[in-house]
């Protein structure tokens, strides 16, 4: 999954605003991702369940690491993220491509916003 993005280094190398502005927008895109999964009509709902299961758990994670950052209340580092990511897409391998897009999608926006200023 992303093999031409290292994802610790390249989020990790934005500054504190601009990974704020990542998650957030990371969170708002992965709630894309589930209107994706509802609305796909030739997944049965037995998989619906469990990719919206395992979508919840990086959701979860990504709504965290946007409060962590806020409050900075303890180191939680763009490795960490990736490996909770990781674990979790392992989870339910048919996630990948959703996660993939939410997560290409967020970065390239923070590129064009920081590209503009």
């Amino acid at each position: 999954m992303l093999d031409d993005l290292d994802y610790p280094d390249t989020i990790g190398a934005l500054d504190l605003e601009q990974r704020l502005l990542f998650y957030e927008m990371l969170a708002h895109n992965l709630t894309v991702s589930v209107r994706g999964i509802c609305s796909n009509e030739e997944t049965c709902a037995e998989q619906k369940v469990e990719q919206l299961k395992w979508l919840n758990e990086i959701m979860h994670r990504v709504t965290s690491k946007i409060r962590t950052l806020r409050l900075n209340a303890h180191e939680w580092t763009e490795s960490d993220s990736w490996d909770d990511i990781g674990h979790w897409v392992a989870q339910c391998p048919s996630l990948e491509s959703e996660i993939e897009w939410a997560i290409r999608t967020t970065y390239a926006a923070i590129n064009y916003e920081h590209d503009d200023n």
